[in-house]
């Protein structure tokens, strides 16, 4: 239930941290929208006035050179020799006319040189009916062919007029708003089309849009790049204001066009770009927007699993610990391979249960052992059998009336039992506790007589001072004769002897016993080497065992072994340390 409040609550690290992470993510994400909008946006507006600027410098580029085509056909419809020649004409021979004619065709040569975007320059004598043309040389010519021609003067609005799909610019002299009465001449300059069809061109491709010219006040003679041509929204009105051009923005057929109309010359420039070429940036800019978002969402779930897998689970499983641990169950271990602050964590949170184990284990479960080798302890002071035993050798030597002897167990009967009822006094030294075992042996060479010998090594000066629990070797002693000398009539062997290394000193107590198999020390030692309590009846060499080890640690304690001389070999294995005080001496 905890670990479910700890996965949903609200003030979980976990949680903070993500939302942290939102709420970071989440202003750089808006601020991404709002450059890329704005971007596109600022993109889009360059475009348009990246086009309106080319479209505004070939408007004054073509605005230019119609005035300058205009002006040049004011200055020579009063040139002398193209004004008075007409009006000499009856007095001239034809020499002379021939002669002005040539004059006449070399100053429409210059007028064409001027400029790329005149084709031809023409001249109209309706008195001979003559033309003289750059193109065509001089001809005759018919009333009909000057009249038609001066029929379309200003058919287009401005300057500029249309005859026979072709543009010119005419000035007729002297001025007449009577056309059908005949000028003194007729002076007109033919614009290239093809030259105004290449410059639209070259407009089109660097713009990367359609550029549209139309001549005429209902767009009566258009010029394209496109084929064909777009159609295009009426010509705006004159504004109120002294403006000559309007200009004009507006979305039709799937582009944008730009429009500059010129009210005086009565023509309009058109560029229309493509929505693809004009929202191209803006697509760009969307495709980044949607990237970003792509990559916004993948960088959230990606941060999301990594908090989860590097956070939220180890602090989950650390736990989860914790709570096995508020049960009780201090034996956990956190399995992990990581090597972060959470490895860390994992590695102290299993120190600190196996230091929490141990510290149960010598606080709590070792009271318990210590609690039930001190009862084995108290049942063992006090052996009945023992003691029905040794007052049974008393009655049989008194039987013999050998007083002596009587005397001497009685003694050595007196001593074992001062030393077992002596319960103040938990620990002794070795050299006390040796003593107590040597009387106990000399009781029971005393009982079974020469059937039993003893040999013992004398210990050490600097090991007698080791203090060792109560009651050690007697046990030892008392399971040789029960288990392993008993039986023997003859030739029965006791040996104790000593074996030291730098900080353990080792007691070898081994008999020549014959009834010990092979099973029966393998349980033994199987006994012997358990860890935990011993559950059921615990024997002497148990209780020994349990007190060394409840003492001295799980290093120490007692070892079986087949002794060399047949029977059973027991070492007591005890630390080098520690010295005796005065109250751990005998209380006589």
């Amino acid at each position: 239930m905890k670990s479910s409040v700890f996965r949903w609550n609200r003030h979980s690290i976990v949680h903070k941290l993500l939302v942290t992470f939102l709420l970071v993510v989440l202003p750089l994400y808006i601020i991404g929208i709002s450059i890329t909008f704005y971007s596109s946006n600022q993109m889009r507006a360059e475009v348009e006035r990246a086009n309106e600027s080319k479209l505004r410098f070939y408007y004054s580029h073509l605005e230019f050179e119609l005035q300058r085509i205009t002006r040049l056909v004011a200055e020579y419809s009063i040139d002398d020799t193209l004004a008075s020649f007409s009006a000499r004409l009856p007095i001239m021979n034809q020499y002379e006319v021939d002669n002005n004619l040539n004059n006449i065709f070399t100053k429409l040569k210059q007028i064409r040189e001027t400029s790329p975007y005149i084709a031809d320059v023409v001249y109209f004598l309706p008195v001979i009916n003559k033309r003289v043309s750059v193109q065509d040389g001089v001809r005759d010519v018919t009333q009909e062919d000057w009249q038609s021609l001066s029929d379309t003067m200003g058919n287009l609005g401005g300057p500029v007029s249309v005859y026979q799909n072709e543009l010119y610019v005419l000035r007729r002299s002297p001025f007449n708003l009577d056309n059908q009465v005949p000028p003194n001449f007729l002076l007109g300059i033919k614009l290239s089309t093809p030259e105004l069809e290449l410059r639209l061109k070259e407009y089109a491709v660097t713009g990367g849009s359609n550029i549209t010219l139309e001549f005429g006040s209902n767009n009566e003679y258009v010029l394209s790049t496109s084929r064909p041509a777009p159609k295009l929204s009426p010509n705006p009105e004159r504004p109120s204001e002294e403006k000559t051009v309007s200009v004009q923005r507006y979305s039709q057929d799937d582009s944008f066009h730009y429009s500059l109309y010129d009210h005086n010359n009565h023509f309009r420039l058109t560029a229309s770009i493509p929505n693809s070429v004009l929202l191209k940036p803006i697509r760009v800019f969307t495709s980044l927007l949607w990237l970003l978002t792509l990559l916004s969402l993948i960088t959230i779930v990606l941060f999301s699993v990594w908090s989860f897998r590097a956070i939220h689970r180890p602090i989950s499983i650390l736990i989860r610990g914790f709570e096995k641990a508020e049960q009780g169950q201090t034996g956990l271990h956190i399995t992990h391979s990581r090597k972060d602050e959470f490895g860390y964590l994992y590695a102290r949170f299993n120190d600190m249960l196996r230091r929490l184990h141990t510290l149960i284990e010598e606080n709590y479960v070792q009271r318990i052992r210590t609690g039930e080798a001190e009862l084995k302890h108290l049942q063992s002071q006090i052996t009945p059998h023992f003691l029905y035993n040794s007052l049974f050798s008393i009655k049989q030597m008194a039987e013999v009336e050998n007083v002596e002897l009587i005397k001497e167990f009685s003694d050595y009967l007196g001593q074992y039992f001062r030393y077992m009822t002596r319960d103040f006094a938990q620990e002794v030294t070795l050299k006390q506790e040796l003593d107590h075992a040597l009387v106990y042996l000399a009781i029971q060479r005393i009982r079974f007589g020469p059937r039993i010998q003893a040999e013992v090594d004398e210990m050490d000066q600097d090991c007698s001072s080791i203090i060792v629990p109560r009651v050690l070797l007697q046990p030892i002693l008392e399971n040789v004769f029960e288990h392993g000398l008993q039986q023997k009539a003859s030739g029965g062997l006791l040996r104790m002897k000593y074996e030291k290394t730098n900080d353990m000193l080792t007691i070898h107590i081994e008999d020549n016993g014959d009834v010990l198999t092979e099973e029966d020390l393998y349980r033994l030692q199987q006994q012997l080497s358990q860890q935990e309590i011993t559950r059921g009846e615990i024997t002497g060499l148990l209780n020994v065992n349990q007190r060394l080890r409840i003492k001295f640690g799980p290093s120490y304690g007692l070892q079986v072994e087949r002794s060399a001389l047949g029977g059973l070999c027991v070492k007591v294995n005890i630390p080098r340390k520690g010295g005796a005080d005065d109250a751990a001496n005998d209380d006589r």
